[in-house]
């Protein structure tokens, strides 16, 4: 039976979210003669600065701005780059989290859920399967889906958040099953806390924050070896797999003293105030 072969030297590779933090690191840390790079972001000023510190390493770059909720358009990008060099490693990175996904005390509004949840799990999917006929055609390729270490508990501070990820990381477990057979493979990577402005804007506790460059040179050489699953740090991969084991009312104390020692929910906003940010 085939089974996926790992992409030992990529010649594209595709990535969502390389404005900065984690994708950053990944389109950085890749780069180099004879590649090409498609970078996708939402701040056109700094993905050009990404593209500029790629090219400085030889890599032949191509950025587009775009939003990975908008279908449309992420099928079309993706097919001209493909059609342009055939993608030998699509990283699905773009994500919402730190301080926009947290939930206030009577939870998270209609508004936020949605715009989560658009993000984390239907821009994965709006990236995946436009490429996935593509490679699976060739019988080559890998594909990259950025999730969470969250993604196996749920945390009063962003319980919308933690769902969101859980889908990624089923499909992800689903796709590659179903794909490894066709020669593609499929990797999920479950980071904990990567020292980016998203979860700088936390107002919490960040155990065992990684650099982003420590966290992409992780992924990659890992994504080399072609490896199904990237759980890091692993104090905190130890901790959510003794979890599973543990009664139900542990692990709620446990979370909930931690919570004491270190994060309290943010306030409501005004309601008027909340009106005035959605009409601007």
């Amino acid at each position: 039976m085939k089974r996926a072969t790992p992409i030992t030297d990529p010649k594209h590779i595709v990535i969502t979210g390389a404005t900065s933090g984690l994708g950053r690191a990944l389109a950085i840390g890749y780069a180099r003669p004879g590649r090409m790079l498609s970078l996708a972001g939402r701040n056109t000023a700094r993905l050009e600065e990404v593209a500029i510190a790629c090219q400085s390493a030889g890599a032949e770059v191509h950025t587009v701005t775009l939003d990975v909720t908008d279908a449309a358009a992420m099928e079309a990008w993706l097919a001209q780059s493909d059609s342009a060099r055939p993608i030998d490693i699509l990283i699905a990175n773009a994500g919402v989290g730190g301080a926009a996904a947290l939930a206030p005390p009577t939870g998270e509004d209609g508004p936020q859920a949605r715009n989560i949840f658009s993000v984390n799990t239907v821009g994965v999917i709006n990236t995946v399967i436009p490429v996935t006929p593509r490679i699976v055609a060739r019988g080559r390729g890998q594909i990259v889906i950025i999730g969470s270490i969250q993604d196996s508990l749920g945390v009063p501070q962003s319980p919308v958040y933690c769902a969101s990820k859980a889908a990624v990381q089923i499909y992800g477990e689903g796709l590659r099953r179903l794909l490894a057979v066709q020669g593609v493979g499929v990797t999920v990577v479950r980071p904990g806390f990567i020292d980016t402005p998203m979860s700088q804007s936390l107002a919490m506790p960040r155990p065992f924050c990684w650099s982003p460059e420590r966290a992409a040179e992780k992924v990659i050489n890992e994504v080399r070896k072609g490896a199904a699953q990237i759980t890091f740090p692993w104090p905190l991969r130890l901790f959510l797999g003794l979890q599973k084991f543990a009664p139900v009312w542990l692990t709620d104390f446990v979370i909930a003293r931690s919570m004491r020692m270190g994060w309290a929910p943010p306030a409501l906003p005004d309601p008027d105030e909340a009106d005035q940010r959605r009409s601007r």
